[in-house]
């Protein structure tokens, strides 16, 4: 309503013009000004920033071996440093107690270092791992042989060797 302005220019105050209220809007800011004067005098203002984002929060790559199982702290070798840090699993199990290198994701989480992601498996060839699982390490596991994992009397897990498609052998 710039007609309202002082010296009708706008962007001034309403100067010697009234503003005017309907009943219904002066009793909403009445109530609302009864409010924040009854709360908390020292509280910050509005604000209009994410409530739940942390500027501070600062995710980590590193590198670790062997198994790591939930609960448990690993010291972990932060990437492209020479760096460590004690980090605890609370979520994703690793079993392999293979040699190789795994990358792990981590960031503070109530004062600890906590796991966000851990790599599943590293192979040079192929991804071996199947929810936290090194298929290469169920009992018959031959990398020289064309095999299919499959389900045996004596064991839930039992790798095949295929020599036709019409033939096969248990490992």
């Amino acid at each position: 309503m710039s007609s309202q302005g002082a010296s009708n220019s706008g962007g001034q105050g309403a100067g010697q013009n009234f503003v005017k209220f309907s009943r219904q809007s002066a009793q909403r800011i009445a109530k609302a000004v009864r409010i924040v004067e009854a709360g908390d005098r020292g509280q910050g203002g509005i604000t209009f920033d994410h409530p739940q984002f942390n500027s501070s929060l600062k995710v980590k790559v590193a590198t670790f071996t062997g198994a790591w199982g939930i609960g448990q702290y690993k010291t972990v070798t932060i990437l492209d440093s020479s760096a460590t840090a004690s980090v605890k699993n609370f979520c994703v199990p690793v079993t392999s107690t293979a040699t190789e290198t795994r990358n792990v994701i981590f960031c503070v989480a109530s004062g600890t270092n906590a796991v966000l992601e851990i790599q599943s498996g590293v192979t040079s060839t192929c991804n071996f791992v199947v929810g936290n699982v090194d298929l290469r390490e169920v009992s018959g596991y031959d990398a020289g042989q064309v095999q299919l994992l499959g389900h045996g009397a004596s064991a839930c897990l039992v790798w095949y060797s295929v020599t036709t498609c019409s033939t096969s052998t248990a490992s």
